[in-house]
């Protein structure tokens, strides 16, 4: 990595975080993310260790994942509508209510029914803190909207390394009920403080009234399902079922090796990679388009998957995810700066949402692809092989479809600069 890149990225991090409002926004919503990499672990665990059976952990923990994905939407509209406030601050507390309630129906060892129906009630109130900040910390920074969406990538991934140690931890002390209620309060707090940020109202009162243009904006009613962004969906879906793939095969291939219990530390070496690619895009000034950077990435991303058939054991199987993970967070921060110019003013929170509900609806496709081939004793040749399948196709599909993206990103930006959003 380049010295004089890890510097300027340094740099922009710092002009960024002291940027007016933009720490209120940041330290909530990591807080309030790190139950996104706890949910999965936690839900597996605690329902395990409740009813005996990792059918109904997985049943519940795949109800609470495809109820988020629907009712999410619903969610990020509500903000867009001018609601922000009022749906984290009521979702975090409904959400901390209804996991509170599923450990006591754990304890009880009540009827499995119940415990599927409030982790997927659990789901419906799930707080969007991400897609709220993605929204949010762009605007208070507007120079530094680039970093801003490459700090929102590296925080992602922050919360996937210390989620499972928070969990890890807290199941080694006291037992899995226990992580569950961190989870609920972790929601909590981070949807409370990110509501109480003064920015959070400013930065919406200001997408709501149509600030800075010739007249107030009203939301804009052109379709926001454009085929522009359908495309980045639909790339986004696919990736997220490529990682659902690899991070189940993972685990097998390394229990068959017989050493199980390095399979977390060489996931977390893809995070890790990330988290080090996102500083180091940080520093970057790239002059690619943001469409065709965006195409350039995923092929990237292809390479480093299809690298994974030159593993011979773990290390070299971390090491290869490490450097292959350097381009995600990089791609993730191209992929939210394309979601912010495609989608119609006023609607960026539900688009975001919706990248959300591609990316569980991957994961969860690609989790359950990896364990059927596992299951018929499927090579991990052959899984790698469906897994950069994947990504190669949604490489091909920004690829062919980088003059649409990118003409829509370019529509979008000139109608937020120069013009009002007309109804």
């Amino acid at each position: 990595m380049s010295g004089l890149a890890v510097v300027t990225a340094a740099r922009r991090y710092r002009a960024l975080i002291a940027s007016p409002g933009v720490a209120r926004v940041a330290v909530p919503s990591l807080i309030g993310r790190l139950p996104y990499g706890m949910a999965t672990l936690v839900f597996v665990l605690a329902v395990q260790h409740g009813t005996g059976s990792y059918a109904v952990a997985g049943i519940a923990t795949g109800a609470h994942s495809a109820v988020t994905a629907f009712t999410a939407p619903w969610l990020g509209r509500l903000c867009d509508r001018g609601h922000a406030v009022a749906v984290l601050r009521s979702t975090g507390v409904l959400y901390a209510a209804l996991l509170t309630a599923m450990v006591v129906v754990l304890w009880r060892h009540d009827p499995v029914w119940l415990v599927v129906a409030l982790a997927a009630a659990a789901g419906a109130a799930n707080p969007p803190v991400g897609a709220v900040t993605r929204v949010v910390l762009p605007g208070l920074a507007p120079a530094h909207a680039k970093t801003a969406y490459a700090f929102d990538a590296i925080t992602v991934e922050l919360t996937y390394v210390l989620g499972p140690m928070l969990i890890a931890l807290v199941t080694a002390l006291a037992n899995p009920y226990l992580a569950v209620v961190l989870t609920a309060l972790l929601a909590t707090a981070g949807s409370l403080g990110l509501a109480a940020a003064p920015g959070l109202t400013a930065r919406y009162r200001e997408i709501h009234t149509g600030a800075g243009t010739a007249a107030p904006a009203r939301r804009d009613r052109t379709r926001l399902l454009l085929l522009s962004m359908v495309i980045v969906l639909i790339v986004g879906a696919l990736e997220a079922a490529a990682y659902g793939v690899m991070e189940v095969a993972i685990p097998a291939y390394a229990a068959d090796l017989g050493t199980p219990q390095f399979a977390g530390a060489v996931v977390a070496a893809w995070s890790a990679g990330s988290i080090t690619g996102g500083i180091w895009f940080s520093g970057m000034n790239p002059r690619l388009s943001q469409a065709r950077l965006f195409a350039l990435l995923l092929c990237l991303n292809t390479l480093g998957f299809a690298a994974m058939l030159l593993a011979h054991g773990l290390p070299s199987l971390a090491l290869i995810l490490f450097l292959g993970g350097m381009v995600i967070s990089p791609t993730t921060a191209v992929e939210c700066a394309l979601v912010t110019d495609i989608a119609p003013a006023g609607r960026s929170t539900e688009a975001f949402t919706l990248v959300g509900t591609g990316i569980y609806v991957g994961f969860a496709a690609g989790s359950s692809l990896s364990g059927v081939l596992i299951s018929r004793g499927t090579a991990l040749t052959s899984v790698i092989l469906v897994a950069t399948a994947m990504v190669g196709l949604g490489a091909l599909l920004a690829l062919t479809g980088r003059g649409r993206i990118g003409a829509d990103a370019a529509r979008g930006v000139a109608a937020a600069s120069d013009t009002p959003v007309r109804a």
